[in-house]
């Protein structure tokens, strides 16, 4: 029972983690912040990078909770709610890949020759961070259906 506990926690921590970059990353994502502001930019790629920290981190503790877990690799796997899960996970992943390159692109026009993206471009990137906080709701609800039955 004890090890259950423990990749429940390992998991919900990752989730959380992955939140908190996810909401720093939205919070930061705006125009009177990033304007002329190379130190914003830099910012956010530190971000990026502990958002996909996170998101590995997500996936390995699941993959260990399905593995070690009680109810083990064989009913998890078979279990349709769980690919749900992990379609939307992935879904939330492929999102953030575009906002990744989006961001890395940014930071190399500041870096060449002072360029910052317009406020139009900044405004579109916060709304893809927005989609993807909308997406990473429903991950909670179908989780605690696969946790505690359907």
């Amino acid at each position: 029972m004890l090890k259950e506990s423990l990749l429940v926690y390992a998991h919900i921590s990752a989730i959380l983690l992955l939140a908190v970059f996810l909401t720093s990353k939205t919070a930061l994502m705006r125009c009177e912040l990033i304007d002329g502001r190379k130190p914003v930019v830099d910012r956010l790629l530190r971000l990026d990078i502990w958002l996909w920290g996170s998101f590995c981190a997500v996936g390995a503790t699941g993959i260990a909770a399905m593995v070690w877990g009680a109810k083990g690799w064989d009913w998890t796997a078979a279990n349709p709610l769980l690919w749900i899960k992990v379609g939307l996970f992935l879904l939330m992943m492929g999102m953030s890949i575009r906002a990744s390159l989006t961001l890395r692109q940014w930071a190399r026009e500041c870096r060449l020759g002072g360029h910052f993206p317009s406020d139009d471009a900044i405004r579109r990137q916060r709304r893809w961070l927005m989609w993807q906080s909308h997406v990473m709701v429903l991950l909670p609800l179908f989780g605690a259906l696969l946790a505690y039955g359907f």
